[in-house]
């Protein structure tokens, strides 16, 4: 590279990290008069102004991992600068939006999993003097899962954008305000197994007998070894590991005289191994914990409901954690605590979050990102957002296979790391205790109280993400979940009753529960009472109170009665919602020629009518199937919208055939309404469709 074109690159790369702040101002503005302004678009007819791609001064994506057990994705997210985003916490701040994909090909294709997002604001406390937040966001995924004898590697990218959501299925996509970072993550094995693909492993058919007398679809459960010291002695013999990593458990156990084993009987849990008399020192480091194995790189708080303390661990080596996929392997425990009166003790333990990891013999160079995740209920910090933002320092110890104790939030790991970061704590802003606080997803503040649809502002509490993504009130529709602060000591019932008046009904449907450690559990209503007990915060994490399967499309009321532990009422909390569990109307025609099903030659502009209709209308689409035409041709007018069309026969449509291949194809339209179905998605969808064939132009 010549001198000057080295200079111009290295010009153009500073240019990419300064701060830009009047673009950041006018950000959006910028983008309407140009959708390229910032040249981040790879296809695009409109011509860069400033091109910024890539810009990480205000916000970055420092890690990304995954929790193998709960299928979650995790990313932390660093906040660097004072102020660049919108107003402070009294405001509405602005979005980071985070936009994961996976790939099971190392990377050749990219399968979209979703969006996540958080709200950012101006921060000088916890930004000033080099100082950073660090945020978290989480997404539930599903990937396919594999018996344990098979590669469980695959890959996630994570897209990191402010204040402009990545688009869908684009991989490829690079953001303005933001990075994309990739990781290699470790998918659980399938803990079951089915009979005939035991035969499947061993490379040998089914015997005809055993085909008669066993079920193939009825999967057989399969063990989780659990090695001893001396089993993993063998194991790890010609692999490196010391003794003190795959005898860490027992040695530190028998050291720490948390054992009645005598050193005799001790001794022949190993036999063997010879023990240095060094080994106190060792498991017990006085300056910093042992990091080739495992290290701590990142933790953040994900502030949407409920807060979760994020951590994110880098496995680095292919053995030494207790065994393979078909074990139980080993644990990583972080344990988190935070100083809340700011004196630098760390005085108030959070708790201690684990994820389970293996042995992978074939793990990359760069490691194996796994994620802990800790629920924490934070709201006696909250403070009001006139008081000015709530800071706090948080530490986080990774200690692998043996828990760093609460109690002190000083010791150095024998296997790990510390890390310590500012975190922020929301305003006070949600409903108290024995009140409605979420209801189908969105907090009550954002329900209009008069129509019961959702107002302009209104986002889901646990992505941060509008129901609607032009502010146009929504209904609800489906199972509506009613959460809210639990008050201890105290029972409560949920009742819906017509808006227009009469007898209340009741909802007690079971309700499955998540503890603070992810697992899972079923909550039942007294049957004479059709009252459930509150319940502490570490049994229920997500402030579950009720679940209600709804049907129709009128308006409810839905009442939260809370009584003491005698029995009696003490305060009732209620709030109007509008239901719309009926989906769109959609219809297409063609009116040309022989019309549906006809035949015509390559080049005739097809004609008809289509409705798309809805009381809560979000969107309708047209689009030609299959598609299997050049972009831009055979794209029919309209091709979308966002209102009503007239009511049957509906609305016109055309599509120039001209430049499309002669195949048998059908024109089809989908409407999608603005209903929040299941309080965590959005959208009935209907679709109706026309066939035709194209055929080559006779010649003559």
């Amino acid at each position: 590279m010549n001198d000057d074109l080295k200079k111009a690159v290295q010009k153009s790369q500073a240019a990419m990290q300064e701060a830009h702040s009047k673009e950041r101002v006018t950000f959006k503005a910028l983008l309407l008069t140009n959708p390229n302004y910032f040249g981040n678009l790879l296809e695009s007819p409109f011509t860069p102004v400033l091109p910024i791609s890539g810009n990480t001064h205000y916000e970055e994506l420092a890690c990304v991992g995954y929790h193998p057990q709960q299928e979650r994705l995790e990313a932390v997210v660093y906040v660097y600068q004072p102020s660049g985003y919108g107003t402070d916490i009294c405001g509405p701040g602005s979005p980071e939006y985070v936009r994961f994909y996976l790939s099971f090909d190392n990377g050749a294709t990219w399968q979209d999993q979703g969006i996540t997002s958080f709200q950012v604001h101006n921060i000088p406390e916890g930004t000033e003097g080099g100082k950073r937040l660090e945020y978290a966001v989480s997404l539930a995924v599903d990937p396919k899962r594999k018996l344990c004898f098979f590669d469980s590697l695959i890959l996630v990218r994570a897209i990191l954008s402010w204040n402009n959501p990545p688009p869908a299925n684009q991989p490829n996509w690079t953001p303005v305000w933001g990075n994309v970072r990739e990781a290699n993550i470790q998918v659980e094995p399938r803990r079951f197994i089915f009979p005939p693909e035991i035969f499947e492993v061993a490379k040998v058919k089914l015997p005809p007998l055993l085909k008669e007398v066993i079920d193939p679809d009825v999967p057989i459960q399969t063990k989780a070894k659990v090695f001893s010291a001396a089993e993993l002695a063998v194991q790890y013999k010609d692999k490196g590991v010391p003794v003190h990593r795959f005898a860490f458990k027992e040695l530190a156990a028998f050291i720490s005289a948390k054992t009645s084993l005598s050193a005799e009987s001790f001794a022949k849990l190993l036999p063997g191994i010879a023990i240095d008399p060094g080994i106190f020192d060792v498991l017990f480091p006085k300056t910093d914990g042992d990091i080739s194995y495992e290290e701590l790189k990142c933790i953040g708080l994900d502030p949407n409901h409920p807060d979760t303390l994020v951590g994110v661990i880098q496995v680095k080596k292919s053995s030494g954690y207790s065994g393979g996929p078909c074990t139980d392997g080993s644990r990583e425990y972080v344990t988190f605590w935070g100083d809340f009166d700011g004196n630098g003790t760390f005085e108030t333990c959070l708790g201690t979050a684990q994820v389970r990891v293996y042995d992978l013999s074939n793990i990359p160079a760069q490691g194996v990102y796994y994620a802990v995740r800790l629920p924490v209920n934070l709201d006696e910090y909250r403070q009001a957002c006139k008081k000015g933002p709530k800071v706090v320092r948080i530490r986080a110890i990774l200690s692998w296979n043996v828990a760093v104790p609460c109690a002190n939030p000083n010791q150095v790991p024998t296997w790990g790391n510390r890390e310590e970061t500012l975190i922020n704590i929301a305003p006070a802003a949600g409903a108290p205790a024995g009140k409605i606080a979420i209801l189908g997803g969105i907090p009550v503040a954002h329900i209009d109280d008069v129509t019961g649809l959702t107002t302009p502002t209104a986002v889901f509490a646990t992505n941060n993400f509008p129901p609607d993504s032009l502010g146009r009130p929504c209904p609800f529709a489906g199972r509506v979940t009613v959460q809210g602060v639990p008050l201890l000591g105290h029972s409560y019932k949920v009742e819906v009753t017509p808006s227009g008046g009469g007898a209340p009904t009741p909802v007690v449907t079971d309700l499955v529960l998540t503890r603070f450690d992810g697992t899972t559990f079923t909550h039942t209503a007294n049957v004479a009472t059709g009252r459930f007990n509150y319940l502490p915060f570490t049994e229920n994490v997500n402030s579950v109170l009720a679940q209600w399967d709804t049907t129709g499309d009128a308006s409810w009321v839905v009442k939260l009665s809370t009584f003491d532990g005698g029995g009696n009422l003490v305060g009732t909390d209620t709030h109007l919602i509008q239901l719309d569990n009926t989906g769109p109307d959609a219809s297409i025609t063609i009116t040309t020629g022989t019309g549906d099903c006809g035949k015509f030659p390559i080049g005739t502009v097809l004609t008809g009518s289509f409705v798309a209709r809805d009381d809560y209308l979000g969107s309708y689409s047209l689009g030609v199937e299959p598609a299997v035409n050049p972009p831009g041709v055979g794209v029919p007018s309209p091709s979308s919208g966002l209102v009503n069309t007239s009511p049957a026969p509906g609305d016109a449509w055309s599509l120039d055939t001209t430049g499309m291949k002669s195949c048998g194809y059908v024109i089809r339209v989908v409407a999608v309404d603005r209903a929040i179905v299941g309080s965590q998605s959005v959208g009935h969808h209907a679709s109706d469709s026309a066939g035709f064939c194209l055929e080559e132009p006779e010649e003559g």
